[in-house]
């Protein structure tokens, strides 16, 4: 199918037609010539192999863009086939089944017949079988493929090979050197061979890594007690189900030898209801709701249908915990096989659980992902340089030091005097402080300069007399800011106090408005009355408040921008110090020049920033993004210069290397040879600057190494959010040495679990299909750390409160006769912010 006018395949961007058929594809990075068209080429650059030898120069981002639009075709054309196909094919639709034996033998060859035409629409729709991920054909005919593990020459084509993968004894050898996650992934795919079924459809890879797929399914149903796979049967077909007849079910005539599941007919609130039981009773978080894996699991017990019965807390705990530790490991080994190129980044990420403990936990990073180390409890560490660095040099040497490019951690006085430790030791590695940590401090000292503050404690008057107010809370969002609430939370308590203060801005109008309304004039309740409410209400009628908080904001608002780059960005390195110098001029600018005005911002910013302005790892950073180095803005101070210097001495360990390296900078900033080629100066700002390295500086290669691992990380050590320290928080001291193992292990699949969520979340822009928790859902374990002053938490005021409420139990009814709740369905109005305080008050 052509694609509509206008439209350019995303794979003319890295390669060239050599004829007016545009059958013939001049690859860009390794300079093949393939035949095929530029499907033929995507294949090439995404490493499929099978139908045309992969590219090995192609950077990995664009190798992982072209397999997700082969993926993502495939998904399309093969499912709109399939689906008219099978419709037709199988005559599960309209809820008619034959009662004789002929019928159902007649029946069960057209599904067989449709099955063995499905397949062939896959191969016709673009459909590469995932075995050729593993394997090298060596004919034509493709009948002989050589197992990229363990080198045998399997005959039989790619089902006899995957067999070989799959470890299925009978026909072929089994395959003892392929990895546990190829091994696991080919027998998901092989399992027609035994059940006598195949999905239908290729599912997405990234979606299918959140599925938890049994290794055994023999022992796995031996420990559940199901049925026999051999005498189950779906009704559930691709496009459709059989309409659902009330009162009845499904049954399979007396005469089969099939067992049909019947579909019983619960109703949605029935399931929706059973869900929300188990979440009240085991105290899973509301959050868990917007899990994918959650997700997945629903849809996977719906697919499978009635007769499934969950698996043992033992099973669990054992067997099905240790296949996750397996899993998350393969992961791994492909994040390892990157760090020759890019080198990776440990993170030292530095919270309090819910016992009062510090703790650290270890993350490594690299541009593959994030994964989670381990955790301690450093109560004890936190506050000794020497044992914080034992910790870290540990680490370093676990890891292998010559993967390692950074280990960051807080930019406390202990941490630096640890770091400084490891430099002395560890030659070639860098200790840097957290961007996001020092910009938190930054916003810190800020919102305590004289003004600022007093800005911020009449807001925090204004949030706190409103969240401690039931009936004005559920008046305001009903009828004022359509179910939005005034608090917003953020990555850091001083980044969140400023992001609420913007969004009582942006409700200014609402605001005014509410304590404008009759509702509020009118009301007798106490709190309208006392000189609290009376108070607030000329605050928010006040022009002089409004400006004031506008005055902050703008002050404010180039240090909330850096520290959203920092934590959102996933390679932030390459840009901190651009955006730390273009905050520090914006505020310059805001000010109109007068230092009497910007001066106290500077001196702040100055003081906590300038250990990172002076880092050799900011500066080189700086130095070698090209979006920076050919602006005519760059600034090229001293210290830019000595810090790359430093870099190439540090992070090339080989001297005859270094030297070369120092010789082709000129190449780089005069933009000779590739560097000033016309694709090279039409993608400086488009491509991701190490990226952009690995495309342009072939020429340099001894420099391309030294820019590609200073470019490809990011700095900031916060890694893990705070609501997801489950197990750290819940367990307590465990004495035996198997409890403290099982903790461990829990601990280390729940973090990596919740990192590769975030992850594919990035990698598949499902944040936008996400819809997330309701605005009125707000984690209030989480507020409490985050804007603990924004929010009514003393018993003073709880004991108020409840002295109150019987008086003013009339006066919300009065105020809510004709007003519906939050969702505008008229029943009665339930507010869950009363429960969250009264339960943390």
């Amino acid at each position: 199918m052509a694609p509509p006018t206008g439209v350019v395949d995303p794979g003319w961007e890295h390669g060239v037609a050599l004829d007016d058929r545009k059958k013939k594809v001049k690859c860009n990075y390794c300079g093949k010539i393939v035949s095929g068209g530029i499907y033929r080429l995507k294949q090439h650059l995404a490493r499929v192999s099978g139908e045309v030898t992969y590219c090995d120069k192609s950077p990995e981002d664009v190798s992982l863009r072209m397999k997700e639009i082969l993926q993502q075709r495939c998904r399309s054309s093969a499912t709109r086939k399939l689906r008219h196909h099978l419709e037709d094919s199988y005559n599960y639709g309209n809820g008619q089944y034959h009662e004789d034996d002929d019928d159902a033998e007649e029946e069960e060859e057209k599904r067989c017949k449709g099955k063995k035409q499905s397949f062939s629409l896959l191969r016709s729709s673009g459909y590469v079988d995932p075995g050729w991920e593993h394997g090298v054909a060596q004919d034509e005919r493709k009948k002989k493929v050589k197992c990229n593990y363990c080198g045998k020459v399997v005959s039989g084509g790619i089902n006899r090979f995957k067999q070989h993968l799959a470890r299925i004894p009978g026909e072929v050898a089994p395959c003892k050197a392929a990895p546990e996650e190829a091994y696991a992934k080919i027998k998901e795919n092989m399992k027609w061979h035994r059940a006598g079924k195949r999905q239908n459809v290729p599912d997405d890879g990234d979606v299918r890594a959140l599925t938890a797929v049994s290794q055994d399914e023999e022992e796995e149903e031996e420990e559940y007690g199901r049925y026999s796979k051999d005498k189950r049967r779906s009704f559930v077909s691709e496009g459709r189900r059989p309409k659902r007849v009330k009162g009845s079910s499904f049954m399979s005539p007396p005469s089969s030898s099939r067992q049909i599941r019947t579909y019983t007919g619960c109703s949605r609130r029935e399931v929706t209801s059973s869900i929300s039981k188990f979440f009240h009773h085991v105290g899973v978080p509301l959050e868990a709701a917007n899990s994918l894996y959650f997700r997945k699991m629903v849809e996977l017990i719906g697919m499978y249908g009635e007769g499934y019965v969950v698996p043992s807390s033992q099973l669990l705990s054992g067997r099905l915990l240790h296949e996750e530790i397996s899993t998350i490991k393969g992961h791994l080994r492909e994040y390892r096989s990157s760090w020759i190129i890019t080198g990776c980044s440990i993170h030292a990420d530095t919270w309090t659980n819910a016992e009062g403990k510090t703790m650290i936990s270890f993350l490594v990073s690299c541009p593959r992902g994030v994964y989670f180390h381990s955790s301690i409890d450093a109560t004890d560490v936190a506050e000794d340089s020497l044992s914080l660095f034992k910790c870290l040099d540990k680490l370093v040497e676990d890891i292998g030091e010559e993967n390692v490019v950074q280990v960051i951690t807080q930019n406390t006085g202990v941490c630096r005097s640890a770091g400084k430790l490891l430099e002395e030791k560890r030659k070639n590695l860098y200790w840097s402080p957290c961007a996001m940590h020092s910009t938190e401090l930054v916003l810190e000292d800020i919102s305590k300069l004289e003004y600022v503050s007093e800005c911020l404690e009449k807001s925090q008057r204004i949030t706190r007399f409103i969240y401690s107010q039931t009936w004005l809370l559920n008046l305001m969002k009903n009828e004022f800011t359509q179910g939005m609430d005034l608090l917003r939370q953020e990555t850091t308590r001083h980044a969140s106090s400023f992001a609420t203060l913007q969004t009582l801005m942006d409700h200014k109008a609402n605001l005014r408005a509410l304590f404008q309304s009759n509702s509020w004039i009118l009301s007798q309740t106490s709190a309208a009355k006392s000189e609290e409410g009376r108070e607030v209400e000329k605050t928010v009628s006040s022009a002089a408040f409004w400006k004031k908080v506008q005055y902050v904001l703008k002050s404010v608002d180039p240090v909330m921008q850096v520290i959203r780059m920092v934590g959102g960005e996933r390679l932030s390195l390459p840009y901190a110090y651009g955006y730390m110098c273009r905050a520090k001029m914006a505020i310059k600018s805001i000010h109109s020049d007068d230092a009497r005005k910007y001066g106290p911002f500077w001196r702040v910013i100055d003081y906590h920033w300038n250990s990172l302005f002076h880092h050799p790892l900011y500066v080189a950073a700086y130095f070698f993004n090209p979006a920076y180095r050919y602006r005519s803005d760059f600034m090229a101070h001293s210290e830019v210069v000595r810090g790359v210097n430093e870099c190439i001495v540090r992070l090339e360990p080989d001297n005859a290397r270094r030297i070369t390296a120092l010789m082709q900078i000129p190449d780089y900033t005069s933009a000779k040879g590739d560097f000033g080629t016309e694709l090279a100066i039409g993608t400086r700002t488009e491509l991701d600057p190490a990226a952009w390295w690995q495309q342009h500086g072939i020429s340099c290669l001894e420099l391309q190494r030294v820019a590609v691992r200073i470019l490809s990380h990011t700095c900031c050590s916060v890694g893990c959010e705070p609501k997801w320290s489950v197990y750290d928080q819940v367990t307590g001291e465990c004495q035996s040495r198997f409890a403290r193992k099982s903790r461990r292990d829990a601990a280390y699949v729940h973090y990596n679990l919740r990192l590769r969520e975030k992850q594919l979340k990035r990698r598949m822009h499902d944040d936008d299909d996400d819809e997330g928790p309701p605005p009125s859902s707000l984690n209030y374990v989480l507020l409490d750390r985050l804007l603990p002053d924004w929010l009514v938490t003393c018993e003073k005021e709880e004991e108020e409160g409840l002295e109150d409420e019987d008086r003013d139990v009339e006066e919300e009814e009065n105020c809510y006769e004709d007003s519906g709740n939050v969702y505008g369905d008229g029943e009665d109005n339930v507010d869950v912010y009363n429960d969250d305080l009264s339960d943390e008050d």
